[in-house]
């Protein structure tokens, strides 16, 4: 967001109470792949936006909410892992989506164009790159030999 523009961080654990300013968010592709702008009413503290996770847009999405849609957002961590809890406090129209509908729409927004890295690679480069994510997560190094692998 610009300098005029503040965009709204959700901590772990903590609610956040929000507006909805329109019906829609801005989206946009960047380096990370898509991003989805929600625009609020300012808050106290001057922010007039979030960026939702994809899980965060899906959800709102499937709630069908529209501008002036009041809103309690939470981000919940455990273990590492982020979960997202809304709840709507009222105001605005909610439109009633099916499960398909919010279905089609996010399966519309997947770009098919783009490649796969991980089918380019070979089986002990996938087999590597799991070794790696799993003793980053561990924090402790497992050696491993091709008497280990189970092909």
């Amino acid at each position: 967001m610009d300098k005029k523009n503040k965009s709204l961080k959700f901590n772990p654990n903590i609610s956040n109470k929000v507006i909805l300013a329109f019906d829609e968010p801005k989206t946009g592709e960047g380096e990370y792949g898509i991003w989805y702008l929600y625009g609020i009413q300012e808050t106290i503290n001057g922010e007039n936006g979030f960026f939702a996770t994809k899980i965060l847009h899906e959800l709102l999405q499937g709630k069908g909410l529209k501008a002036g849609a009041k809103l309690e957002i939470t981000k919940i961590v455990n273990d590492n892992k982020t979960t997202w809890d809304v709840k709507n406090l009222g105001g605005g129209e909610v439109e009633e989506k099916s499960i398909t509908e919010v279905i089609d729409s996010v399966a519309n927004s997947i770009d098919a164009s783009k490649t796969n890295k991980v089918k380019d690679l070979s089986t002990d480069q996938k087999v590597n790159i799991m070794w790696d994510a799993y003793n980053k997560k561990n924090k402790q190094p497992v050696n491993i030999g091709d008497d280990d692998l189970p092909f």
